[in-house]
């Protein structure tokens, strides 16, 4: 029948067997997870570097069309201003020439020879080619200065009103980029709240995503400046050529304020139209305006140069 120890390690060696092969199932198990983890780090950076050349592409795409967009707007201000500036000389020169001839007609002052150099040598007239009267005898002599007028004052309209489209259309893209942001980040939080992006990732893509939009802001902060300052002096231009505009027709009519003509009369001593007398101080008034006005356009125009070499130097 054999000895109790013959019969106790046949069990002896079948629990030592079990216990390993338990031991060994616990490190394939251990295995199995490891290499599950790993896998799935794998995946998830595989899945942030997917992410991150996405986003790159996203800041190259923005870049353009920021770019774009800076060049656009400078085209469009530059021509703005130009024309504005135009519209300005034309009507400062329209005042200050039919001022000057009418001051040289009362003092009777023919003589060329007795002109100093600078008024033999002055630079061409923005009037120059424009069948302008600009020493009127008769109320009907001012018609075709009225006429340039009230094409400036439709001009100027004209322009305030695509200015006004120009705004509304910035103003709306602005809030479309707004809203495309706020988008971008939501996705980046929720990625980052299901595990999807890590904490670092997280981090430079939000960072990534607020550099493109603070430059966005910048553009649209830019030109809301310009529109404002823009509007302002084109609504001024035109009260002021509004008023001239008056006045001429006021004078054409007859219609002009007898007391004021006798006082401007009684100041220059008397002598040419009386109802054209009464244009003068309206000429002197408006070659002010424009003086001022230019200088604004010209401190404008130099303002968006800059922006615009900013722009080319700036990156995001």
């Amino acid at each position: 029948k054999g000895s109790p120890l013959q019969h106790t390690r046949p069990l002896q060696r079948r629990s030592m067997l079990a216990t390993r092969m338990l031991s060994l199932s616990g490190v394939t198990a251990a295995l199995g997870l490891l290499l599950c983890h790993s896998a799935g780090a794998v995946s998830l950076l595989a899945e942030q570097r997917a992410s991150g050349a996405s986003s790159l592409a996203i800041r190259r795409a923005e870049q353009r069309a920021a770019e774009e967009q800076e060049a656009e707007d400078t085209r469009f201000w530059a021509s703005e201003w130009g024309a504005l500036e135009t519209e300005l000389l034309h009507i400062r020169a329209a005042a200050l020439e039919a001022n000057a001839t009418a001051a040289a007609s009362q003092a009777k002052s023919t003589n060329t020879s007795a002109q100093s150099p600078a008024a033999r040598h002055r630079s061409k007239s923005p009037l120059a080619g424009l069948k302008l009267n600009l020493n009127p005898k008769t109320p009907a002599d001012l018609a075709p200065t009225l006429a340039m007028l009230k094409g400036l004052y439709e001009d100027g309209k004209e322009r305030i009103s695509k200015l006004n489209v120009r705004e509304k259309d910035s103003k709306r893209k602005f809030e479309d980029k707004q809203a495309l942001h706020q988008k971008r980040l939501d996705e980046i939080e929720s990625r980052f709240k299901n595990g999807t992006l890590s904490a670092e990732f997280r981090t430079n893509e939000t960072r990534d995503e607020n550099r493109i939009w603070n430059y966005w802001e910048r553009v649209r902060e830019r030109q809301h400046k310009q529109f404002h300052t823009s509007l302002k002096i084109q609504h001024a231009t035109l009260d002021k050529v509004k008023t001239m505009i008056d006045m001429y027709e006021k004078t054409i009519a007859g219609k002009a304020d007898k007391n004021q003509v006798a006082k401007q009369l009684a100041k220059v001593g008397g002598g040419g139209l009386p109802e054209v007398v009464l244009l003068q101080d309206a000429h002197r008034a408006a070659a002010k305006f424009c003086d001022e006005a230019l200088a604004e356009v010209r401190s404008q125009e130099a303002v968006l140069l800059e922006l615009g070499s900013q722009g080319r130097r700036s990156n995001f």
